[in-house]
């Protein structure tokens, strides 16, 4: 979110995030769906963010006022000077606003890419230089990090990249590998910060003025302060930097919020420990995996503070009860194939993979209930996963295009084996079995019940701690 919308929506509070990862963003999904717009600040050094999001290193490499800033002329010049030195950059093709592919990563001149599916490198000849990872967003081989290596092999610095192609911070190693410092850069290239992973402190440059702050957490607590964030409500998802920032702040009457994420644990974490005591500004603790829940109730945390809280999710059409069965694979190991196809012969069966199928699996094509899809598209993916209204995770390969999320999304009732689940917090209990005769039973008899398919989907979204946006909107309502 830009900072010029900030003001107008100052007193919903802050959504507080340690870093991005899947659930931080079902989190946040959860919250814009209820329709916050407060600031979502993510602590972490990943700028790699969704629209909506912001990370606290891009607050703070950039003045609070478009005001020059001193040596901008003087730098840009100096970018000027180095351009038109030998070290030509070329571009590839690329531009500004838009993530960066593989193949659009600046490279001195007669050095080349070679890239797949899943990364890239670059060569000097024969020699590696450099390995390239991928963002984690849809859109193929669009670059978020590129290592640079020396004539060793080792790591001397890495370069980061966001989703509109930007290089925002460049990471230098030491001789032996390990991490030195970070550089963080504004949308002009120049450097604003630099983190010292030795000794912890940060050195911004912001509005002509040069700050050393000691950690992560002052340097956050000021960006908050001079957005005029202080007192707000906070709501977080961390026992770490999130929690430390919270407590530096004014408290809002309300109390903050921590969202625990984590799985079950055989203690009570000492931070929240300190929360359960009353001595800090946080006032709930939601838990948004239920075994969590129950362990932390069980070690004796107070109801008071502790309850289960899941996600608002964006669920996409309703299941229709047809017939058409699907499964996403990369692998030809599909536990009890031809018993389920078999037994179900009403039953449409579409098997996709991303990759070639092995003869194995391409001989069940000559079945009249099964198609088979392979080197699928995402167009045939997201067609297949809109018009099939069961899924079955029985695949004992790695899980593809986040097929079973997918699957819950669009409302497919999800079935698998106890051996062979890939995302079990999307699967209700009574769909999990050891055996293909149990899964053949319920599948036959939920097919020939719509209302009994629909009661099963209830305890699909009960197992998924499925929450509707109004429950967000009345914690967001609390004065």
């Amino acid at each position: 979110m830009e900072r010029r919308d900030w003001d107008k929506v100052s007193g919903e509070g802050v959504l507080l995030l340690d870093h991005y990862d899947e659930m931080a963003g079902m989190l946040a999904d959860s919250f814009w769906r209820a329709g916050f717009s407060g600031p979502t600040i993510v602590l972490s050094e990943d700028a790699c963010l969704p629209e909506g999001m912001t990370s606290l290193y891009r607050l703070a490499a950039d003045d609070s006022v478009r005001s020059a800033f001193p040596g901008a002329v003087r730098e840009a010049g100096e970018r000027d000077a180095a351009q038109e030195r030998g070290y030509r950059l070329a571009h590839a093709g690329w531009t500004p606003g838009t993530g960066r592919h593989f193949n659009q990563i600046e490279l001195p001149d007669y050095w080349e890419i070679t890239a797949d599916g899943v990364s890239g490198k670059v060569f000097d000849r024969n020699h590696l230089r450099g390995r390239i990872f991928y963002a984690r967003t849809e859109a193929s081989r669009i670059v978020s990090d590129v290592d640079w290596l020396d004539e060793t092999g080792t790591v001397r610095f890495t370069d980061h990249y966001d989703l509109q192609g930007q290089l925002y911070a460049r990471t230098t190693f030491n001789e032996r590998g390990e991490r030195f410092c970070c550089s963080w850069f504004d949308d002009r290239g120049r450097e604003r910060i630099v983190e010292n992973y030795v000794i912890g402190d940060l050195i911004v440059s912001r509005n002509g003025v040069t700050r050393r702050y000691r950690n992560r957490t002052e340097l956050a607590v000021a960006v908050m302060r001079e957005l005029g964030l202080e007192g707000q409500r906070i709501f977080y998802n961390s026992l770490s930097y999130p929690l430390f920032v919270s407590q530096r702040l004014a408290m809002h009457p309300a109390g903050n919020v921590l969202f625990w994420q984590e799985g079950p644990r055989s203690d009570i974490h000492g931070n929240m420990q300190m929360i359960l005591r009353g001595n800090s500004h946080t006032r709930q603790i939601l838990v948004q995996d239920g075994k969590s829940c129950q362990a932390l109730l069980s070690l004796g945390a107070s109801a008071d503070y502790v309850r289960p809280f899941g996600f608002a999710y964006g669920f996409e059409r309703a299941n229709a009860a047809g017939d058409d069965v699907l499964i996403c694979t990369n692998s030809d190991q599909i536990e009890a194939l031809g018993q389920i196809v078999r037994a179900l012969p009403n039953m449409r069966f579409h098997i996709a993979a991303v990759t070639e199928m092995s003869g194995k699996l391409m001989a069940f094509g000559s079945k009249p209930n099964v198609r088979l899809y392979p080197v699928a598209s995402k167009a045939i993916l997201a067609r297949l996963l809109q018009e099939c209204d069961w899924y079955l995770d029985i695949n004992r390969g790695s899980e593809i295009v986040s097929s079973v999320k997918r699957a819950f999304l669009n409302n497919q009732l999800i079935l698998g084996f106890s051996n062979t689940l890939h995302r079990p917090r999307y699967v209700s209990p009574e769909h999990v079995f050891d055996d293909a005769d149990g899964l053949i039973a319920l599948l036959r008899g939920l097919h020939s019940s719509r209302d009994e398919l629909q009661r099963h989907l209830g305890l699909q979204r009960a197992a998924a701690m499925t929450e509707g946006p109004e429950a967000y909107r009345r914690l967001l309502g609390e004065r």
